[in-house]
């Protein structure tokens, strides 16, 4: 989750056709590595919606809503990846995971997250990949997230920066410890909450690959509303494979995930009875891919864990 606005971290517009970021459109990872944007057109039809995932106030954009053209783009890819593969990538077992945590501080030691809140993330992490909070409804994936190190780092720019393309890259580049299947996390002041790579962006740009969340966003943290640590299970949905469940609106295909109803827009709060397409099913205010509250989120679906066993498989295993 990307934002700008130093006031607040709320969820910015969902865009239909491009992710705009002021007057800049994200169109991912660059050759170089850097955060590709370019200038959005003035004829971009933009569609807006009230602000969700994040501190009352924000206006900021989240770089992991991508376009419908680059999702059509990458599910492609991901679909010839699947078709070449030998074997069926969806009866994949999911597997283990080893995890990297980079603490980041800055001038006097702020931002600090100690082992045991550590401790307590990657328990967070594993019971929602496990479906450990909703049995019987969620999906248990077979991932399992293992505390492989703790690095911790002292500076301010990292900590205060790592919005900036620049700053991301130089942190990233500098601490990123293994290949494709290594979990690399940063903890940081951002404006927004989190923001991850999609598991296809690792090829073009390895330094980058990873997750990094607000450091106010862990268990116990600051973060109203999202201090119970499920910013990082949210991010690690992107870097595992998943769209947000409003990706394409109200459409039959919305996030490439036929158990995941459609939804018109993202969701604010736990509004149970949410209903905003005209299409079956309620909207999937539980779902981690959601922009919930911390406390309504409790679930990825079956048709979720499979896209995340063959994006996994086609990008990551072994890697």
């Amino acid at each position: 989750m990307f934002h700008n606005d130093k006031a607040g971290r709320s969820r910015g517009a969902l865009l239909t056709g491009a992710l705009a970021l002021g007057a800049l459109t994200v169109l991912g990872p660059s050759a170089d590595g850097s955060t590709a944007v370019a200038e959005r057109s003035a004829d971009c039809a933009v569609e807006t919606h009230s602000a969700a995932r994040g501190k009352p106030g924000s206006t900021g954009q989240d770089r992991n809503e991508i376009s419908q053209a680059e999702a059509e783009r990458m599910n492609r890819d991901l679909r010839e990846r699947v078709a070449r593969a030998s074997g069926d990538l969806s009866m994949a077992a999911g597997g283990t995971i080893p995890v990297v945590f980079h603490v980041v501080t800055g001038t006097g030691g702020v931002g600090n997250v100690t082992d045991a809140t550590i401790a307590e993330q990657m328990k967070v992490l594993n019971a929602g990949f496990a479906g450990a909070e909703a049995p019987g409804v969620a999906a248990n994936t077979g991932f399992t997230f293992v505390l492989q190190e703790t690095k911790r780092w002292s500076n301010n720019t990292w900590f205060t920066g790592a919005d900036r393309s620049r700053v991301e890259k130089q942190m990233k580049s500098a601490t990123r410890v293994g290949g494709a299947a290594t979990l690399n996390v940063w903890s940081v002041d951002i404006d927004g909450l989190g923001y991850a790579t999609f598991p296809s962006w690792y090829e073009r740009s390895p330094q980058l690959d990873g997750v990094v969340i607000d450091w106010t966003s862990v268990p116990g943290g600051s973060a109203t509303n999202f201090d119970l640590g499920k910013t990082l299970t949210h991010e690690v949905g992107h870097w595992m494979g998943l769209w947000h469940t409003f990706q394409g609106g109200c459409t039959t295909t919305n996030d490439e995930v036929a158990d995941t109803p459609a939804q018109s827009s993202s969701t604010s709060g736990c509004p149970d009875g949410r209903d905003s397409c005209d299409l079956p099913g309620l909207d999937p205010i539980h779902n981690y891919m959601d922009y919930s509250y911390d406390s309504c989120y409790n679930q990825f679906t079956p048709g979720q864990n499979t896209r995340m066993q063959q994006a996994w498989t086609a990008y990551r295993s072994g890697r």
